[in-house]
């Protein structure tokens, strides 16, 4: 794909975020009771938008809340929460929160749009989860992109550095070749 066309897409991806697609405020109601909706998202796992970064999450039902520790290492990072209301006859309104703890609670609450792509990211899980159907990461998108483009600094900035590390790196590298065949070393 052209540098031009993914520049459009993102640019169009934000837009749709920023007039669209918030994290619900009020949370969203399904056709099933609290019951069955506690143990089935204590069964669920965090959404697929944390890279490869290896985590360990721990899920549990708490009187009327599911709460998701996520941990890297032994330290706890962050925890959704999902509380969960009754609402009429045999349906459930599960509203998600995010909390981060220590340098990453900073870290989110400086970057509400990464957090707001976390927050939708998590919604949609539970969403598939209780609708039983799959992980549509098509609605995260616009939030992705959104994140993408309030942080292009930051990533532009951890390009650059790795780019200025390989070429210090390869000048080592030519400056030892040169100093290894001047001393007559192959």
């Amino acid at each position: 794909m052209r540098p031009v066309y993914l520049g459009a897409f993102v640019v169009a991806c934000a837009v749709i975020y920023f007039f669209t697609m918030r994290p619900s405020t009020n949370g969203a109601v399904y056709r099933v009771p609290l019951a069955q909706v506690r143990q089935d998202l204590a069964k669920a796992d965090i959404p697929p938008v944390f890279g490869s970064t290896p985590l360990d999450v721990q899920a549990r039902g708490i009187g009327d809340a599911v709460v998701w520790t996520v941990r890297q290492g032994r330290e706890e990072i962050f925890r959704y929460t999902a509380d969960l209301k009754v609402e009429g006859d045999g349906a459930t309104r599960v509203k998600v929160k995010m909390e981060g703890t220590g340098a990453y609670a900073k870290r989110l609450a400086d970057k509400p749009l990464i957090r707001d792509m976390y927050l939708i990211a998590m919604e949609e899980r539970v969403a598939s989860t209780l609708e039983h159907r799959e992980y549509d990461m098509t609605r995260v998108y616009p939030a992705m992109s959104a994140a993408v483009v309030s942080n292009m600094g930051n990533l532009q900035a951890s390009a650059d550095q790795a780019a200025a590390a390989s070429e210090r790196e390869n000048r080592r590298n030519y400056e030892k070749a040169y100093r290894d065949e001047a001393a007559g070393r192959r």
